[in-house]
């Protein structure tokens, strides 16, 4: 979008090639001259043209060298005034009265001053010299209170001083709309921004809060500028000092105080305000934008809003993580219909990773990974019955959880048949993703995964077979150490032929290695751990019987030599 002056000149080197044809017509111009006209506007696009049209200069290094020798000037200035003006107060020549008059007018007439550069085509140059007119209004404005003498004199409220601020950046968002211009627009919000906390009270600053975040909003609604991250960013950075000033989740919680109860409006209108812009937002255009709108909001609401329900309703925290997986299914419902695929994609990924958080919330422990293992078969079996390569995805990272989970919590924290239960909840869900994807289409990163579920969920069962056998607490706890060793070795090679059968019968080369690699393990195990460490009888019993077994496979595998080959093929 072309600011206002430009878009006039465009508009008047059209009038003016429109002027040239119809003296063309009249018989006023050559032909020649005007075919010249006609080929050097066209050559012409819009930005040139405006660009033409303004007498700054369009090369990056006059711009670094505009804002530099512009910025370092306008502060000099600055500072010479200041030191005159200092000078005037130790003289005793201007009162406070009269200070606070001179910095209006003057603040005014370097506002007037930017205008004048505006209308002589010098628009970047003006809206230096607006802001810096701008910020010495606010200045002077806050000093009417927040400086000691000054509030003294002027008999000075905190009310009214913040009103007054307001209508500063009021003035401020005006102007920096007439110039169509992104930075006094953000120049004028931080200034917003700065009176809210200024201000002192809670409970103002929130409001105040809120009407700036709603009116950038609708701005960026129209204008569609690249900052939207920035107001969702300082509004929850203010609800934070709000939130810990006013202690909200360190009070008492036998009685609810009212604070409690702001403290969760506040929260609602924010999480409403940025969740509405990130979806306004041209999702084509500003998906990166939109994305982390929406994560910064979602995870901002979530943490405020489980501190408040955990420390006053704590039976209820679960719910009320589900609450906010619920609110984004909607949401991902409603962005669908609107064909908005990437704000889809991203209130999709924050509704299943609120409905998995849930589960350690809510849930005892003994039950998370078992939650989790039946979640993530369910988000597989979900993206390859309707082809979205993306929920399968999620899928394998909730199975991914529930297995470290169970892997480094369950096996040391649990009594036995929770333990069990869980683990086995686990591994099946792991064994079973292979068959699941089987049948479906995939993407070239998962063309390994069938191998990576083998192999997690055979490490996962030898352990828990392990742990199970060997715990002192558990099933087996009334047997000598000796003879659980012996049972271990046992269990394990029969779990080796056990895979390699498997393997053979879904033609699964990879669960085939796996039983081989273990039966491998579970000799290495039988001749450094067993014959070194156990009695003679017992070093006696487990060889002879992992032997039969040793040679109970091999007899198989002659035996059913042909079809094994059939298996192959």
């Amino acid at each position: 979008m072309l600011p206002e002056e430009q878009r006039f000149q465009y508009l008047d080197n059209k009038i003016f090639e429109l002027e040239k044809r119809i003296a063309i017509l009249e018989g006023k111009e050559s032909a020649t001259e005007q075919k010249e006209a006609n080929e050097k506007t066209s050559e012409l696009t819009p930005i040139e043209i405006s660009t033409k049209a303004s007498k700054e200069t369009s090369y990056p290094s006059e711009n670094l060298g505009f804002k530099i020798f512009g910025t370092v000037g306008f502060i000099f200035i600055l500072l010479g005034l200041f030191y005159f003006y200092k000078y005037a107060v130790e003289e005793g020549w201007i009162g406070v009265l009269e200070r606070v008059v001179l910095g209006i007018i003057f603040s005014l007439a370097v506002l007037v001053v930017g205008e004048v550069f505006r209308r002589k085509e010098y628009p970047r140059f003006s809206q230096l010299i607006t802001g810096g007119g701008i910020a010495l209004l606010y200045f002077t404005i806050y000093s009417t209170y927040h400086f000691i003498e000054f509030r003294e004199a002027l008999d000075m409220s905190l009310g009214a001083n913040s009103i007054l601020l307001f209508i500063v950046m009021a003035f401020a968002v005006f102007l920096a709309l007439r110039l169509n211009s992104l930075i006094l627009t953000s120049f004028a919000f931080f200034l917003g921004y700065l009176a809210a906390f200024l201000t002192g009270e809670a409970h103002q600053m929130m409001i105040s809060t809120l009407i700036l975040s709603a009116g950038l909003t609708i701005i960026l609604w129209k204008k569609n500028w690249g900052i939207g991250i920035y107001p969702v960013i300082v509004s929850y950075f203010l609800y934070t000092i709000f939130f810990l000033e006013s202690r909200v989740v360190f009070i008492s919680d036998t009685v609810i105080p009212t604070i409690v109860y702001y403290a969760i409006g506040y929260l609602v209108c924010f999480f409403t305000i940025f969740t509405i812009l990130s979806i306004i937002l041209k999702d084509e255009e500003n998906n990166t934008q939109n994305a982390v709108i929406s994560l910064i909001n979602a995870f901002a609401a979530f943490v405020f809003g489980l501190s408040i329900v955990w420390h006053y309703w704590h039976p209820a925290r679960g719910v009320f993580v589900i609450f906010i997986s619920a609110v984004y299914l909607g949401l991902t419902y409603f962005v669908g219909q609107r064909d908005l695929k990437n704000m889809f994609r991203v209130f999709f990924i924050l509704c299943i990773t609120f409905l998995t958080i849930a589960v350690p919330v809510q849930l005892e422990k003994s039950w998370v990974a078992f939650a989790w293992a039946i979640e993530g078969v369910l988000l597989v079996h979900a993206g390859v019955r309707i082809e979205k390569w993306n929920i399968r995805r999620l899928g394998y990272i909730v199975l991914g959880l529930a297995a470290l989970w169970s892997l480094l919590l369950d096996v040391h924290g649990l009594p036995f048949w929770e333990r069990a239960t869980s683990m086995a909840a686990v591994i099946l869900a792991l064994y079973g993703v292979p068959y699941l994807i089987s049948r479906a289409k995939l993407v070239d990163y998962e063309k390994d995964l069938p191998i990576l579920f083998n192999i997690a969920g055979t490490f996962l069962l030898t352990i828990s077979l392990a742990t199970e056998i060997l715990d002192s607490e558990g099933l087996l706890a009334a047997l000598p150490g000796d003879v659980r060793q012996v049972i271990l070795s046992v269990v394990w090679a029969i779990e080796a032929v056990v895979l390699i059968v498997v393997g053979f019968m879904n033609r699964s080369r990879s669960l085939r290695n796996i039983g081989l690699l273990l039966f491998g393990i579970t000799v290495i195990k039988i001749l450094i751990v067993d014959i070194s460490d156990l009695e003679t009888i017992y070093r006696t019993v487990v060889t002879i019987i992992v032997g039969l077994i040793a040679l109970g496979a091999s007899f198989a595998y002659v035996k059913n030599k042909e079809r094994i080959q059939e298996f192959l093929k």
